[in-house]
């Protein structure tokens, strides 16, 4: 017997949309920072979002989005508190097709490393 890998329902996959205005957003692409690059986006709501390919560097992306948001000055993104200065969001994203993936599960409710979203609001 053949082990056969099932396939994803691609009518999951939902638009690219934002979750603080549910406009849609662009593709991820490399934005030039002052010490390298940043991986991600902003939406027309000013919300920034980065993107972690692997979804499982998370604390990076985090901190770079953040940082993003604040214009680089990394001094001030350290002393913003969530839920006082910043909303934030998580999001589960498949590259390939420019989705969101809802539910953050794989087939039949597996988890697997997928490519994540994170959105930040300032406030």
């Amino acid at each position: 017997m053949r082990w056969r890998r099932e396939r994803e329902d691609k009518s999951a996959l939902t638009e690219p949309r934002c979750p603080f205005c549910s406009e849609v957003f662009e593709r991820p692409c490399d934005i030039p920072t002052e010490l390298s690059f940043f991986y991600g986006g902003r939406c027309r709501c000013g919300a920034v979002y980065g993107c972690d390919p692997t979804g499982r560097n998370l604390g990076e992306v985090f901190a770079d989005t953040l940082a993003f948001a604040c214009d680089d000055d990394w001094d001030r993104a350290k002393e913003l508190e969530e839920g006082k200065d910043y909303q934030i969001k998580e999001l589960e994203y498949s590259p390939g097709e420019h989705r969101l993936l809802p539910g953050g599960r794989g087939y039949q409710g597996i988890r697997r490393a997928r490519a994540k979203l994170i959105f930040l609001r300032i406030l």
